[in-house]
């Protein structure tokens, strides 16, 4: 019944009845009625209802109650969207991966905006106070403006934003900073881009938001990369999803791999840091 999909999707957010009255506008008691079978939501609302949880009317009205979550909604949209390939691909490490992380490049208006979507959601899980979220490079402006924006429309979060050429203003040192880039490997180039923010600010970032944390070893330790980052820097790195999401979300079905299925586990074996 739709009211025990709102129920689930709700409680997944981890927000009141109340919280998601106000964000429909509607009455917390509607939505107690709804999630109590004692009535249905207007049709008019139901893509407003989608839409807050986003997840498509079809995702609505068939959703998985045991499955469905944003982890998986964020590795099957990337799947659709070409941002996550399963092929033989050499990486800046020069390690031969059997799968490609390709989050920032050459994005529409939609991609753009569902990806922010999902970057804000991982903001909100983890109760990242985002006073200004930084980008260091051409990919990273839309990022960092999606989520911008999402946190104002989707959340009430209102955050100031800076990308490469702004990084100088120290009108921004007083603020939380929150850098918004892609996926890492063994963390040369987030290290990089940690060292140029602090280089022209004075200071670190507080958090770091990536869309896939591959999990792999640093390039001088057995560490994790996020570990060692985290170790050596004294930030926090918080990731949509991270490998063993994307496995699990091929042990589910929700999205395949074929024959890369294993090749995947053995590079995981080999690289996965501690």
């Amino acid at each position: 019944m739709i009211g025990e999909k709102i129920r689930v999707l709700r409680k997944n957010k981890n927000i009141t009845q109340t919280q998601l009255a106000e964000a429909l506008s509607v009455s917390s008691q509607s939505v107690s009625k709804w999630e109590n079978h004692l009535s249905s939501p207007d049709i008019s609302i139901l893509p407003v209802i989608a839409r807050y949880f986003g997840i498509t009317m079809d995702e609505l009205f068939g959703y998985r109650l045991d499955a469905l979550n944003y982890k998986e909604r964020f590795i099957s949209f990337m799947m659709n969207n070409g941002m996550l390939q399963f092929g033989e691909f050499t990486l800046k490490s020069g390690r031969v991966s059997p799968y490609l992380i390709h989050s920032g490049y050459n994005l529409t208006g939609s991609q753009i905006a569902k990806l922010g979507e999902f970057y804000a959601e991982c903001i909100r899980e983890h109760s990242i106070e985002a006073n200004c979220l930084i980008g260091i490079d051409s990919r990273e402006i839309p990022l960092v403006i999606s989520t911008s924006m999402t946190l104002f429309n989707k959340y009430g979060i209102d955050s100031a934003h800076c990308v490469d050429y702004d990084i100088e203003n120290t009108a921004f040192t007083s603020h939380e900073i929150t850098l918004i880039t892609d996926a890492f490997t063994t963390g040369d180039t987030l290290c990089y881009a940690l060292d140029l923010i602090n280089n022209r600010i004075g200071k670190y970032p507080s958090d770091v938001v990536v869309c896939v944390d591959r999990m792999e070893s640093a390039a001088r330790s057995s560490l994790s990369a996020k570990h060692d980052i985290e170790k050596r820097y004294g930030i926090k790195i918080y990731s949509i999803v991270n490998a063993d999401d994307i496995v699990k979300a091929i042990e589910n079905g929700v999205i395949l791999a074929g024959e890369y299925f294993e090749k995947l586990k053995e590079y995981l074996n080999r690289y996965k840091g501690e």
